[in-house]
């Protein structure tokens, strides 16, 4: 893929090495920073976050939402983060670091992050795919959606569309 200017920083970047991404849930970042060493258990991949009763629990997974580029090779992965329940969670606790955990059915999971550019993303349904001890999983929205970014991840879009989407995920900015 080309390369081009970041309308952010000014600096020329290869598409190609760059993907947008979230470093955390919406939920997480909705914990009063004083209190998120007691209420979440978080890491690169996974999330845990309870209530200020310890009676409800949320669990989050790391993952890519890939949306095709038209006329590349590989898709642009949106690095985001999907919720899923306990049990799933669990499900994909215990077949991290299993070779074939790519063979298990996906699992159900909703977009937990709100992203740029698009109204409404916090709660897409969706089907999370686990692909191999070393990466990710992945995460495809509901085939049904009419949501512009379920349309996006079906169709493909143009590279034009992945600069607008870089341009507040290049790295520079919270």
């Amino acid at each position: 893929m080309d390369r081009v200017i970041c309308p952010e920083c000014g600096v020329e970047h290869d598409l190609s090495d760059m993907e947008p991404s979230y470093r955390w849930p919406e939920a997480y970042l909705a914990v009063p920073p004083a209190e998120r060493a007691f209420r979440t258990l978080a890491g690169k991949d996974d999330c845990r976050i309870r209530d200020t009763q310890d009676t409800a629990r949320r669990y989050f997974l790391r993952a890519v939402l890939p949306v095709p580029i038209r006329g590349e090779h590989a898709p642009c992965g949106w690095g985001v983060w999907v919720e899923v329940g306990e049990t799933a969670f669990e499900r994909v606790r215990a077949l991290w670091t299993e070779p074939d955990q790519a063979l298990e059915p996906p699992l159900h999971g909703v977009l937990a992050n709100a992203l740029t550019g698009y109204e409404n993303t916090l709660g897409l349904p969706g089907s999370l795919q686990l692909t191999g001890p070393n990466s990710v999983p992945s995460f495809t929205l509901d085939a049904g959606l009419a949501h512009p970014l379920a349309q996006e991840q079906r169709e493909g879009v143009f590279p034009e569309r992945v600069v607008e989407w870089l341009g507040s995920h290049c790295g520079h900015r919270g």
